[in-house]
């Protein structure tokens, strides 16, 4: 006795399905905020390149003398 295969989902057979393309629009970029994003992000390493830079000994700064 032969069983009849059932779909056992409600997917239809690649023949059978329809592709529609929509286009969808977004609003253009706020330049303003991603230059923030950028500039935080920016200070954000140097404050960090500093901080792995204040664990090695500085060396002295050169002074300048007030002749006058």
């Amino acid at each position: 006795m032969a069983r009849r295969y059932e779909r056992k989902t409600g997917q239809r057979q690649q023949s059978e399905r329809e592709l529609t393309i929509r286009a969808e629009f977004h609003e253009p970029p706020d330049l303003d905020k991603l230059c923030e994003l950028l500039i935080r992000l920016a200070l954000q390493q140097s404050g960090a390149c500093r901080s792995e830079g204040s664990t090695r000994p500085k060396r002295p700064r050169a002074c300048a003398s007030a002749s006058s």
